[in-house]
């Protein structure tokens, strides 16, 4: 009896999750299920007052952001890919956000490189800032630190992301085609 009882909760528990994958409900102050292309600047009042929305997120056009770190190999072996990607597509905005702990270290290296790093600009807005690339609650817990990790953002809206260090041609690809 104990048993049936057990496999009766999972069930519902895995149906709750599936019918939570097509649709959105609350519990609490969270929301379920919300599926990530209808998440929005909107959903986090944070974000509204950063630099982050004031200059990228509330214009029309392609913004690129990646997230980085002066810590991670690979995320420095691709500043010269972003800043050909960036002579060649004098039209799009690209910035840097950092998830440095060290916040002298990234002053340092941030002095001796031309980036368009905006997380000294955006320091009280960081998380807000990530839940919104990575289309999370604010209320969500469950928080990583992959780097590299890059975003293209059209008209305010996320509409590709992807870990790890890019290809020129493909991410140059997959750029022409948000043109």
């Amino acid at each position: 009896m104990m048993k049936k009882g057990i496999a009766i909760i999972l069930v519902l528990i895995v149906a709750l999750f599936l019918i939570g994958s097509r649709f959105s409900f609350k519990i609490g102050n969270t929301t379920i299920g919300k599926p990530n292309d209808e998440i929005s600047i909107n959903d986090d009042k944070e974000i509204l007052n950063s630099p982050f929305q004031k200059y990228y997120l509330s214009k029309k056009g392609i913004v690129v952001v990646n997230l980085w770190a002066t810590w991670c190999k690979p995320c420095l072996e691709e500043m010269p890919i972003f800043e050909r990607i960036a002579t060649e597509n004098k039209e799009i905005k690209l910035v840097f956000l950092s998830i440095d702990k060290d916040s002298a270290k990234l002053q340092s290296y941030i002095s001796q490189h031309a980036l368009n790093d905006i997380t000294f600009e955006n320091r009280n807005y960081r998380k807000a800032i990530r839940n919104f690339l990575d289309g999370k609650d604010k209320n969500n817990l469950l928080y990583t630190d992959v780097v590299p990790k890059n975003y293209i953002i059209k008209n305010g809206k996320v509409v590709h992301s992807e870990e790890g260090s890019i290809n020129y041609q493909e991410f140059s690809k997959k750029l022409n085609s948000f043109k």
